[in-house]
């Protein structure tokens, strides 16, 4: 189970190696408070690296549905759409590659 916990920016100063350890072994969320008033949130990396990979990957869930959204409204089918981005590619290609 992760626990959230509240450390003083001094604190942090003060014991970083041991709040750090903290962090990256144990299963925590820190609070970072500067004069009473949250400024920062330390999470292990591991953790970090998978909210980066949930937000890609929403990000990208949101352009495919804005996608999907426009070739309705354009009338067009899957095939339609491969075969717009296969010359779309094949374009892109001739002009950094050449022929």
């Amino acid at each position: 189970m992760i626990t959230k916990d509240v450390v003083k920016a001094s604190d942090l100063q003060r014991s970083s190696g041991k709040i750090l350890k903290r962090v990256a072994v144990g299963n925590e969320h820190l609070v970072i408070e500067r004069a009473g008033y949250p400024v920062a949130v330390m999470i292990s990396f591991r953790e970090y690296e998978a909210l980066m990979q949930d937000r890609a990957l929403a990000a990208h869930y949101d352009l495919v549905r804005t996608l999907g959204a426009a070739a309705e409204r354009q009338n067009l089918d899957e095939a339609e759409l491969t075969a717009d981005l296969d010359t779309e590619k094949r374009q892109l290609f001739r002009e950094k590659y050449g022929n």
